[in-house]
Order: C-alpha cells, then sequence, then structure tokens
C-alpha cells in the first residue's frame, strides 16, 4: 500500500519516477595463470559483482574468437583449459587476452599475453675434427612484445635435438627417437653414431614444453664402400682396382611416421684412392673418380712397387644436409720384376759356339740376374749370372749340349728410388738349339 500511495503521490503531483541506470561490468579482475609447472594447463579466474552465467573466449586481433567454455550461474568463477587451446603461434607479435563476457552484453579482458613458439628454421650442419656433427641456427629474431605478461616464466629459450635412427627401442614403426640434451644457445653437436639418422630441432619453452612444434629438419647419411685389387701385378704396369659405394639413410613418411632406414647406391659421387708405402707410413692421395652407375668405380694406376691402397668417401654438409664418408679396407698390390725380353740373341748355334742369353727388366738397375737351363732329368739347373747394368745385359758362356734346351732367367728383388719394393722374378722360358 505504501508503495501504490507513493505512486499515486508522484503522479499526482506529475513528478516522473526515475529510470535504472547503464548496467555496470558485473565481471572483472580477469587472471590467467599455470597451473603447475608442466605448463600443460592454464587457469582463468574472475570477479563479478552478482553470480551470472559467464561464456570464455580467446580474443586475438585481426581474428576471430575462440570460445573456451561456458560457466554456469552457480560454478566457481574459472577455467581450466589445456594451453593448446589458446592457439600457440610462431609469431612474437600475435597478442591474445581471455575475455569473460556476461549475458548482458558486458565483457571483462585479462591483460594481453603472447603464446609465442620460435619457428626454427632447418639447422645447417657441418663436421667437426673429430667426427661429429655441429648443428647451428641463427640466434632468437624474435622481441618480446608483451614482457611480463602473466603466462611468461623466467627461463631461457632451450634447443633440443632429437635424432629418428634404426636404434632400439623402436618407438616410431623402424625407428627409435633419442632426445639430446637440450642447448641454450642456438648451436652444439652430435657425437657420432655410425648410423644414418633425420635430426629434428625444437626450441622448448613453456608454450612448447615438449616440443614438436615449428621445428628444423636436418638429414644425415651413411655410407659404405668396398674395394677389389690383384694381389700382385709386374712393375710399371697398368693395376685396376674397382669398387661399389653404397649409402644409407632415414626414410619417414606420413602421419604418424612410417621411419625406417634404407640402403642403396647411386653414380656421381666422389671416391679418392689413396696409398702408403708401407704399414705404418701416412697415407696420400693417387687420385679420385666418381662413381657410375649402382656406385661402381674403377681406378687404373701405374704399378710403382708394392704399396697399399684404400679408397675413401669423403664426409661432406651443405646446410641442412650432412653425409659421413667411409673407407674401404686396405688392400696391399705387390710388384713384381718385369721382363721386357729374355731371350738368346742367336737361338740356333753350331757345337762349339757360345750362346749370348739377353736380359732386359724393369726396374732397371744392376741386380745379379742367374742364368738356368733344363738338365736331362728335367731339372731346373744354374749355369751362369749376370750382373745387368741398366737393367739390361748378355751372359756368353760355354754349352755344348746337341739339340733343344731350354732356359729361363731368375732376376732377384729390387728397390725403386722411391724405396718401394719390387719382388723377384722368373722369365718366360726360351730355347736354344745346337746343332753339329
Amino acid at each position: 500500500m505504501l508503495t501504490q500511495s507513493l505512486a499515486a503521490l508522484l503522479l499526482v503531483s506529475g513528478a516522473v519516477a526515475p529510470t535504472p541506470g547503464p548496467n555496470k561490468i558485473l565481471a572483472a579482475d580477469v587472471q590467467v595463470a599455470w597451473t603447475d609447472t608442466t605448463y600443460q594447463t592454464v587457469r582463468i579466474t574472475w570477479t563479478e559483482t552478482t553470480p551470472a552465467p559467464n561464456t570464455i573466449k580467446l580474443e586475438r586481433d585481426g581474428m576471430d574468437d575462440v570460445q573456451l567454455g561456458v560457466i554456469a550461474e552457480s560454478a566457481p568463477n574459472q577455467l581450466v583449459v589445456e594451453a593448446r587451446r589458446l592457439v600457440v603461434s610462431n609469431s612474437p607479435v600475435d597478442i591474445a587476452r581471455i575475455v569473460v563476457n556476461e549475458p548482458t552484453g558486458e565483457v571483462a579482458r585479462s591483460a594481453g599475453f603472447d603464446r609465442y613458439i620460435r619457428a626454427v628454421p632447418d639447422p645447417d650442419l657441418s663436421f667437426t675434427a673429430d667426427g661429429s656433427i655441429r648443428w647451428s641456427v641463427p640466434p632468437e629474431p624474435g622481441v618480446d612484445t608483451t614482457p611480463g605478461d602473466p603466462l611468461d616464466v623466467d627461463q631461457p629459450l632451450r634447443y633440443v635435438p632429437r635424432l629418428r635412427l634404426d636404434e632400439l627401442p623402436h618407438t616410431v614403426i623402424d625407428c627409435g627417437e633419442v632426445t639430446l640434451p637440450a642447448s641454450t644457445v642456438p648451436s652444439g653437436t652430435i657425437a657420432n653414431r655410425n648410423k644414418p639418422y633425420d635430426l629434428m630441432l625444437y626450441t622448448v619453452n613453456e608454450w612448447n614444453p615438449n616440443g614438436g612444434l615449428f621445428g628444423g629438419w636436418g638429414h644425415v647419411t651413411a655410407s659404405a664402400i668396398t674395394l677389389a685389387a690383384p694381389t700382385a701385378t709386374a712393375y710399371g704396369t697398368t693395376t685396376t682396382l674397382t669398387g661399389i659405394t653404397t649409402g644409407r639413410s632415414i626414410f619417414q613418411q606420413g602421419m604418424p611416421p612410417a621411419c625406417l632406414e634404407t640402403s642403396g647406391s647411386g653414380s656421381g659421387g666422389t671416391v679418392i684412392l689413396q696409398a702408403r708405402n708401407t704399414s705404418t707410413s701416412p697415407w696420400y692421395v693417387v687420385g679420385s673418380t666418381v662413381t657410375k652407375d649402382q656406385g661402381k668405380y674403377t681406378f687404373s694406376v701405374r704399378n710403382p712397387g708394392a704399396r697399399e691402397y684404400r679408397t675413401v668417401i669423403p664426409s661432406r654438409a651443405q646446410g641442412s644436409l650432412a653425409g659421413y664418408g667411409s673407407t674401404s679396407a686396405v688392400r696391399l698390390v705387390r710388384s713384381t720384376t718385369r721382363v721386357m725380353s729374355a731371350k738368346f740373341i742367336t737361338p740356333v748355334i753350331t757345337l762349339g759356339t757360345q750362346p749370348q742369353a739377353y736380359l732386359w727388366v724393369d726396374p732397371a738397375g744392376t741386380q745379379k740376374a742367374a742364368l738356368q737351363f733344363k738338365n736331362a732329368s728335367g731339372v731346373w739347373q744354374g749355369i751362369t749370372y749376370k750382373t745387368l747394368y741398366a737393367g739390361r745385359g748378355i751372359a756368353t758362356f760355354t754349352f755344348n749340349r746337341l739339340g733343344q734346351t731350354q732356359f729361363r732367367w731368375w732376376v732377384p728383388g729390387s728397390i725403386t728410388s722411391t724405396g718401394l719394393t719390387v719382388d723377384p722374378v722368373y722369365s718366360g722360358t726360351f730355347t736354344l738349339t745346337v746343332k753339329s
């Protein structure tokens, strides 16, 4: 009754009843914070003057809002969301806010915060002196555009390398995954594992605590090489060395990835031939070639004396690609004295004439050669010696056996002017005919 009387009185007096003023923002003090140090979830809280249902959204400049949840009027003023739902970004200027929407249309916003993860470029790879691989990327180019925002964590950016390779346990189909220690600088080394692998490089921070987003990629291969060689060839003649190269790499395809180690061969790869004079002397380069179809290669070298040989695929690196080289087994190729000519000056003589046996060998030294003949019992028997001059000599001797007789020279081994060993050799047989 009192209310009605007051209203009537106002009407009678001509006064106007007051209307409610503009709605006040009921929600305020929107806060965001990590729920724990695993950085997997974010807690959103706010205050209200009067309980009301709320719609919580992620607001980003120039982009559509993302609804995160709806909170009932009777529920506490908080929402826990997975960090990934806040849409991480590789742009340091991408700023977001949490918006609490009231049924009346009023809103309250949190302070702006970034969700920045550095997009790592593909790393540059190079080899160190001990055969390790060094990776490096340019320093962080971005500047924190929201320093001290409520979700910033006071930790340095860390770089985490991960390797996919044929190593147990096989956690990714036919590959294993190895996570190496994190680095706070944009470079590091990976010890030689003597096998191919793919390198995945990530940055780790509160928005990417486990790595795996916006990573760079490197590809490391391995190789193998064979070498076949004769055990000995004549001094000064051509020695042919052959072999096959193969390569191994990691192949990944699809998501989740199918991962396995593959091998194959190709053409155009560089192969270096090395030699050394003894088993303890240093190696030196003889020449190089490129592989042909199916990874095959050939070297043709003059035999300068006994040497050990090996072939080498050099390690190489360019950009984000690196390939481990390899070295073949060692092959010893001996050298035998080369008989250029072994004969009689006059192969047919009459009884009583002294025959003249001629010898020409290479290396052309002062070897003391022995002349032998096959006696009536079929056994080789020595008859005379001849010291050569510049690798040549003629032995004159008495021989009165009628008919045909086989002869041969035995030439001792020698040392070349470069200190290489040349083995002894028997010449081919040659015949003397003595007539009556």
